[in-house]
């Protein structure tokens, strides 16, 4: 039987998704949660593997059973055993056809930056920080929009990004500004790795002056990572929701974070 998990998490304290040999991961703690309710050892398989220091609000994983229980009961039990900052939001007893990295049409993004000239107190590991300068965010929007479509994002790639091509194709970029601060949500069909924090380095060079709108276009066709904006912290980073087929029937209830 396959099992789909809706999954929270704050990922201050782990070592990003995978499974790693030592240090503390998502995965690691929630395949711990699932031998210990059903004492079975399984893989996960989830659909966009974050960074360390990296949050969700809607990351969707599946894996394979023997054990039958009902769906309450594998959302209580697993939530019995996860810590405090994990959490399972939903399950649904899916069919094979289904894979939760293979079958997702888009992932989308939420960055959000925190513009202020005080460093944030609360939020701190929720947000990342800019204090040079008051962001426009106009300005920001329209350099986004030349980044619609299907291109070669090497410009946004980090070092050690294991896909096999830099082609990507963003659907959507929104910005908006609520008070002092800036949310970043990017739609696209998949990201390279680190793509959306370098993305938001280049955008924020827009934002406070130091580049004009064009520059943008510059960067896209120079396909060099080192002519962008620096690499913006995971603080501020939020998978926020997977896209399938509606065929599966999944629940639609996408959380965007913001705080006042």
């Amino acid at each position: 039987m396959r099992i789909l998990l809706s999954i929270e998490y704050d990922g201050k304290n782990y070592h990003g998704w995978q499974e790693q040999k030592n240090p503390n991961t998502i995965q690691g703690q929630i395949q711990e949660s699932i031998f210990k309710f059903s004492q079975e050892k399984i893989k996960l398989s989830v659909a966009g593997r974050t960074d360390a220091g990296v949050h969700a609000t809607g990351q969707v994983a599946h894996f394979e059973t023997n054990v039958k229980r009902t769906e309450e009961k594998w959302l209580l039990g697993l939530n019995s055993f996860l810590p405090e900052d994990i959490r399972i939001n939903y399950v649904k007893f899916i069919g094979n056809d289904f894979h939760a990295r293979f079958s997702a049409l888009s992932r989308t993004y939420r960055y959000i930056i925190y513009n202020n000239k005080v460093k944030p107190c609360i939020n701190r590991n929720k947000v990342s920080w800019y204090f040079l300068k008051i962001l426009d965010e106009v300005k920001m929007q329209d350099a986004a929009k030349k980044l619609i479509g299907i291109n070669d994002f090497s410009c946004f790639r980090s070092a050690h990004c294991q896909s096999n091509t830099p082609i990507r194709k963003i659907n959507d970029i929104v910005i908006t500004r609520e008070n002092n601060y800036i949310y970043i949500d990017i739609n696209a069909n998949s990201f390279l790795y680190n793509m959306v924090r370098n993305l938001v380095g280049s955008l924020v060079l827009i934002g406070s002056g130091e580049k004009d709108i064009h520059w943008i276009e510059d960067l896209l066709i120079s396909k060099d990572r080192n002519q962008g904006g620096k690499q913006f912290p995971a603080s501020g980073l939020y998978l926020v929701n997977i896209e399938y087929e509606s065929k599966y029937g999944l629940r639609n209830d996408i959380y965007y974070p913001k705080y006042n």
